[in-house]
């Protein structure tokens, strides 16, 4: 009977002795408060399961960002690593050229590309470091995200048992048989990402259930078959041993660190040694992958058919596991033995390993961090140098370690030498910049550069005089134009107009009299255009030519009777004679009086700020003003921030051009002049550079000695320990790897076989047992698919011995080649584990559909 019943009467019950008995004590039995507190618990238990899904989705979207994290650094690296590598290539050649120069200058050219070079290196080697530091930032993200879903699933289960008070045994049955399915999906999960799994899953008969079928033959007897189904309660419990060890190999846990800690993939210059340990390591992969494919193959040739065909096997891989624990046991019990009677194999090999790790450390923390053994300082006696120097400075910056005051480069003890070499190609720049990229070394070549130099400042020399002169020009106009009266020269132009008109015809044909009025306009149109640049609004034309009437005039006053008053048409010509002159008509008046401002025509303010501004600039105007004093060159100078400032060859006038092109030759006469100091200067800063390069290497050589020294002693250390220790652990991991293998295939088919049970409760038909069976075929194509990539390996390795002793195989090809294996491997397992989240998900998505029909 359901449990539900149970309650319901009791509640019935406890609310009738309420009604009857108002005194009597209504304290809530303890039967009732367990059933509360299991609808509770209940609740609670479905909740959790939703924060389970939620949590492992968090995790999932934290390792894929990892995976796609290590698939860039993976990338990165490679680049990263054909950079060293040439670079390292290219370091011993320019170390032979430098050898090898004849000359001071290729010698110099040589030690300027080393340094070069170097510096490159250590950009990249930087760069290198920095990438692992961030892919191990990635890292420890993704295993909180991890952690907290473990908790999550732990609490969901935990929530899912206290729930059971509140369901019938078959629903019981029912709740247990899927929270198996999500505990094995689980623990395949756990097993790709870990290698391992805390979870424990127990199965304990619960009881057979008897089936009989009856068949009827075609002569009408009978016959009957009879069989038993087992049905078993799931025990799931946590097992924290199980990841005492850590992350176990072939892990994606394991591979993660390994590609995390790429930069440690290092041959050692034992390069021999290591490719025979990866044949050796390749054989054994291949070795225990064919055998899991073999077992795989002789389960699948016995055909199964029931249930209990599949549960004998399950039963056999059980007990081959357990045979295989046993000698996994007794091969440690002998380990154990080897151990009490060689303790110092041991404890040399922990010593030396943690010496070789601290060393590494060391080396890591510390490289190209060598400080200065003393403080430096080289000061410029030459003025003409300190001048050269300081002008190429922009204003308001400083170059490190260079007092411009006092001509004097410095750095103080102790400082990093990383820090001082920076300092110093600051200082090399700033001696290119002023010497303008003159070769030093052929100090001929810079003459004809000094003569080009030279013809630039006398044609700015030039250019700066001519706008002098008409800036002067264009303010003395400027001031004329204020004496000029406009109005009376329009009355005076009105005036003969009118005196014009006032004559007799007879005298109006007179060119006399015509001429005064054209000189009156002429005056009146020479003062517009010089005072405001206006001209008249009208034109008249000649033939094709048209023009405005006050430049006809300005042009040849006698265009005035010839031209313009032909084309008003008060008066006109006949045989070369004046035939008749009319009065001009008030139109005509207008026409010739009317002025406007010409646009194309600068006023002479607009000269006069033209030229102010093309030889001063409008730096110094006051206002909208144009200058009325020159500027000094001391102002300019002042203004732009120095005599070499680039900003004076465009905005400062034809005065700052004047004054750069002075200073621009100045200076190339000072690096002529002062050649020798220059060079010494750069050489002595070179060979500073040099001198502590020198001991950044000692430093870094010393802390590699250290590293070299704690590898062969660790090195020598595995040896005696693997002399003793080998065999026994070779048959560990051997025998590990067996059972490791058989425990995958049993887990898997006992899921299926789970699943083939839990449909019982939903249909009462058992269904087909193909799905156990396709299970174990997908399982064995995938192994049969290692087999041939784990031979692909020890062809591989092989070919790689064989490029060894051909030398054609380098370090860098082992480096390259392990990354590229790391990644493969990633890739693999990624897809093993994302198989096994799918059937969690859909496992927990049937929990708590389950959950939800059983809460109603």
């Amino acid at each position: 009977m359901r449990k539900w019943t149970y309650l319901v009467a009791t509640l019935l019950m406890a609310g009738t002795t309420a009604t009857f008995t108002g005194c009597i004590d209504t304290d809530e039995p303890e039967g009732i408060a367990e059933l509360r507190g299991a609808k509770s618990d209940f609740i609670k238990a479905q909740a959790a399961v939703e924060l389970v899904e939620a949590e492992l989705r968090k995790a999932q979207v934290a390792e894929q960002e990892l995976v796609n994290a290590g698939l860039a650094l993976q990338n990165k690296s490679a680049e990263i690593d054909l950079q060293l590598h040439e670079l390292d290539i290219q370091l011993k050649q320019l170390l032979i050229e430098k050898e090898e120069a004849a000359t001071a200058q290729a010698k110099a050219e040589a030690e300027a590309d080393i340094a070069k070079a170097e510096a490159d290196k250590t950009k990249w080697e930087n760069e290198k470091a920095l990438i692992v530091e961030q892919y191990k930032e990635k890292m420890l993200l993704a295993e909180t995200a991890t952690a907290k879903a473990q908790e999550a699933y732990k609490q969901a289960m935990e929530q899912i048992e206290a729930s059971k008070l509140l369901l019938t045994d078959e629903e019981q049955a029912r709740l247990n048989g899927v929270q198996a399915q999500v505990a094995y999906a689980k623990q395949a999960m756990d097993k790709a990402m870990y290698g391992y799994s805390t979870t424990v899953i127990k199965r304990i008969l619960s009881s057979e259930v008897a089936n009989s079928t009856t068949t009827t033959n075609p002569d009408e007897s009978t016959e009957t078959n009879s069989s038993t189904t087992k049905y078993y309660v799931y025990l799931i419990t946590e097992d924290p041993t199980q990841s005492a060890d850590g992350y176990k190999a072939g892990s994606l846990k394991k591979l993660q660190e390994q590609l995390a800690n790429y930069s440690d993939i290092v041959a050692d210059n034992n390069l021999e040694a290591v490719l025979d340990n990866a044949l050796k390591n390749a054989e054994f992969a291949l070795e225990m992958t064919q055998k899991y494919a073999d077992n795989l193959k002789a389960i699948l040739d016995n055909e199964y058919t029931t249930v209990a065909d599949w549960e004998a096997e399950v039963k056999k891989l059980e007990e081959e596991i357990a045979a295989a624990k046993v000698k996994e046991q007794q091969y440690n019990i002998e380990k154990g033995k080897l151990e009490v009677a060689n303790p110092k194999l041991i404890s040399d090999l922990d010593a030396t390993s943690n010496k070789l790790e601290t060393a590494k450390n060391n080396q890591n923390s510390n490289k190209n961090k060598a400080k200065t053994a003393a403080a430096y300082s080289k000061k410029v006696e030459a003025e003409s140098v300190k001048k050269g120097l300081n002008d190429v400075i922009p204003s308001g910056t400083t170059v490190a370690g260079y007092n411009s005051s006092t001509g004097t480069f410095a750095y103080a003890k102790s400082i990093q030498i990383t820090e001082a070499q920076s300092q110093i190609d600051g200082w090399v720049k700033l001696i290119d910049k002023a010497t303008k990229g003159v070769d030093l070394e052929n100090i001929e070549w810079a003459k004809p550069q000094l003569a080009t130099a030279l013809a630039a400042q006398k044609e700015a020399e030039e250019n700066y005089a001519k706008d002098y002169k008409a800036w002067e020009d264009a303010m003395a106009a400027y001031d004329e134009s204020l004496k000029i009266d406009l109005e009376k020269s329009e009355a005076a132009a009105n005036a003969a107009i009118k005196k014009y008109n006032g004559l007799k015809p007879e005298d109006r044909k007179k060119e006399a009299n015509i001429d005064a009025v054209a000189a009156a306009l002429v005056a009146y149109y020479k003062d517009a255009l010089a005072k405001e640049a206006q001209v008249t609004k009208a034109t008249v034309t000649k033939g094709s030519d048209t023009k405005k009437i006050s430049a006809w005039l300005i042009a040849d006053a006698n265009n005035f009777k010839k031209v313009v008053g032909v084309d008003l048409g008060f008066i006109t010509w006949d045989a070369g004679d004046i035939a008749t002159a009319n009065e001009i008509s008030k139109e005509n008046i207008g026409k010739l009086i009317d002025v406007e401002q010409d646009s194309s025509v600068k006023t002479p303010l607009e000269k006069w700020k033209s030229a102010s501004s093309t030889v001063f600039s409008d730096n110094f105007n006051s206002g909208n003003n144009p200058r009325r004093l020159p500027v000094s060159k001391d102002e300019v100078i002042a203004a732009a921030g120095g005599n070499h400032v680039d900003a004076l060859k465009n905005d400062y006038g034809s005065l700052g051009k004047m004054i750069w092109a002075t200073a621009e030759t100045a200076s190339l006469q000072a690096i002529i002049d002062q050649v020798e100091t220059y060079k010494a200067l750069k050489e002595a800063f070179t060979a500073q550079k040099a001198v502590e390069q020198a001991a950044q290497d000692k430093a870094n050589a010393a802390l590699a000695d250290v590293v070299d020294k704690a590898k062969k002693a660790n090195d020598e250390a595995q040896a005696a320990y693997d002399k003793v220790f080998k065999e026994v652990n070779d048959n560990i991991a051997t025998v590990q790897k067996e059972y490791g293998n058989n425990e995958i295939i049993k887990g898997k088919i006992e899921t299926e076989i789970t699943v083939y049970l839990n449909n019982n409760f939903t249909n009462g038909d058992l269904g087909s047992l193909e799905a156990i069976k396709n299970l174990v075929k997908q399982e064995h194509m995938i192994a049969l698919a290692n087999v041939t990539a784990a031979k692909a390996d020890v062809a591989k390795a092989k070919r790689n011995i064989e490029k060894l002793a051909a030398g054609t195989y380098t370090d860098i090809d082992y480096i390259t080649e392990s990354l590229v294996s790391i990644q493969e491997k990633i890739k693999v397992k990624q897809a093993e584990y994302d198989a096994a989240k799918a059937d969690y998900d859909a496992a927990s998505a049937q929990l708590k559909a389950l959950l939800a029909i059983f809460l109603k």
